[in-house]
């Protein structure tokens, strides 16, 4: 029995020498070890995702039913291939989709505004639609922007033009007209970017290193787009599955994903504020007021720092006045469109809040928020 004795006695000791319930140290390290690595496939993997995953393309393939009725054209220059659509003849007018959309984002008034006696554009930019970048040192900023709206109207022979913009791309109109006075003959901007204020949340995560990246590679899709288009749409019920593919379609494309990522990060609408007490161009400023992406405030304020602007908030409208409400939108662009030419120019400050179309009218008034 003394091997027994020996080995209870050691086991005795040993139990002596340790704390009930304690676990060794090593356990400890090991746990630790264990979950920082984790956490470093996991930061690894973000940052595959964000900077060396290449996102499918799959919006190359869908075929859209809209242009396969509608001219339309390329025209290339040292910038980008610029894909536009072409109707009618008159004054010209330049429509610019909102920033990311494409242009069936103004379909309802491209041939109505055609029928009205005006030879109407609708351009995709750098970074909508699909336009095809030349330029791989393209910058994504305002200069940029208003660099490359120059290069297109000089590719398809326009010297002055209107323009009209919506969302980012109202905001470029504005800094066009601010760099390229001489070029714009009036200027419309619908719910549109141009004061310095915070975008939504939706849109500032774009600004986050590595989260943005992922968001544009890995959350463009029918369901994503679908859920943008609910939000800045009043009448949702105007949703259909045709819009949703035409928005998503050229969504997907790599530069298209890129842009939206580098734009929201780049566009600096300090620059476009700090000008707008000198942006002489007549301008009729358009508004939903259910707008939830760009609160319905800002059409007053524009108003009021723009020598020579009109402001209309219409109701039961959203963010995308062309498609929520096009009929409205439609009488306002052709009544301010028409008057191009006549040398009328929009007395400083009117704002109203339209209870329902009407023709647009100017006053002397300054009008408050």
């Amino acid at each position: 029995m003394p091997e027994t004795t020996t080995a209870a006695t050691a086991g005795a000791g040993a139990d002596l020498t340790r704390p009930a319930g304690h676990v060794p140290r090593r356990w400890w390290r090991r746990a630790g070890a264990a979950v920082l690595i984790v956490m470093l496939l996991g930061a690894a993997a973000a940052v595959y995702g964000a900077y060396g995953y290449v996102p499918p393309e799959p919006g190359r393939s869908y075929h859209s039913a809209y242009l396969a009725g509608v001219p339309w054209h390329y025209a290339d220059t040292p910038v980008a291939r610029f894909f536009y659509l072409h109707e009618g003849t008159g004054t010209p007018v330049v429509l610019i989709p909102p920033g990311g959309a494409p242009a069936y984002a103004w379909h309802n008034q491209l041939t109505a505004l055609a029928g009205a006696g005006h030879s109407v554009y609708v351009v995709d930019l750098p970074g909508q639609g699909r336009t095809v970048l030349h330029d791989p040192g393209f910058g994504w900023d305002l200069p940029a922007m208003t660099s490359a709206l120059a290069s297109f109207l000089d590719a398809v022979g326009l010297r002055r033009t209107a323009l009209v913009g919506n969302s980012w791309s109202g905001g470029c109109a504005l800094a066009f007209a601010q760099r390229y006075p001489q070029r714009v003959s009036r200027l419309v901007l619908v719910d549109s970017s141009g004061l310095n204020v915070p975008d939504i949340w939706a849109w500032r995560v774009f600004k986050v290193p590595v989260l943005g990246e992922l968001l544009a590679n890995f959350d463009v899709t029918q369901g994503s787009v679908r859920s943008f288009l609910d939000m800045a749409m009043y009448h949702t019920r105007l949703v259909t599955a045709q819009m949703v593919n035409e928005f998503w379609a050229p969504a997907t494309y790599r530069v298209n994903r890129r842009a939206t990522v580098l734009l929201e990060r780049r566009l600096d609408w300090s620059q476009t504020q700090a000008r707008l007490g000198s942006t002489a161009t007549p301008t009729l400023i358009l508004w939903g007021r259910q707008d939830r992406v760009l609160a319905s405030w800002q059409a007053g304020q524009l108003a009021r720092a723009l020598p020579h602007a009109a402001a209309h908030v219409l109701p039961g409208c959203g963010h995308l006045l062309e498609l929520d409400c096009p009929r409205q939108a439609n009488q306002y662009l052709a009544g301010f469109l028409a008057r191009a030419g006549t040398g009328r120019i929009i007395s400083a400050g009117t704002f109203r809040r339209a209870a329902a179309p009407s023709p647009v009218t100017t006053s002397s008034r300054k009008a408050g928020r």
